[in-house]
């Protein structure tokens, strides 16, 4: 399985839409390193090893870098659990279980708060989400 990497025009684009701000705006205000790096941790790799080698392991390290990296002034949380979204249904993936909108924010608080990690975020998403029927 190929596996579909967000960018930062993806991110400029998600974050603009959360935020509400134009495009160049949040080009000028994000920390466009800080965001790169958080959209480049799910692909991390050495000598040919993905460091993680799994979809969901891929989808909460997305989510929990973009969170803590902080490279928005307003509206981090909201662009990790956007993207997160947005990087589940561009590679097939669906919600089995979509979390109830308290459950959601309780996660994205956990994470943003440092009380959930990579791996903490992994277990709670892993049960929600599954390939789309069809999906290799």
């Amino acid at each position: 399985m190929t596996v579909e990497y967000l960018d930062l025009a993806d991110y400029v684009g998600i974050a603009s839409e959360v935020t509400g701000l134009d495009e160049v705006v949040v080009g000028k205000i994000a920390n466009l390193g800080l965001a790169d790096s958080a959209l480049h941790a799910p692909s991390a790799e050495f000598g040919g090893e993905e460091f993680y080698p799994d979809f969901v392991d891929k989808a909460a390290v997305l989510m929990v870098r973009l969170a803590k990296n902080h490279p928005l002034p307003d509206g981090n949380k909201r662009v990790a659990w956007v993207a997160l979204r947005y990087f589940l249904l561009l590679n097939e993936w669906e919600w089995s279980s979509f979390p109830a909108i308290d459950e959601a924010e309780e996660a994205v608080l956990a994470v943003a708060a440092g009380e959930w990690d990579e791996k903490r975020t992994a277990q709670w998403l892993r049960p929600k989400v599954t390939p789309s029927t069809g999906h290799v």
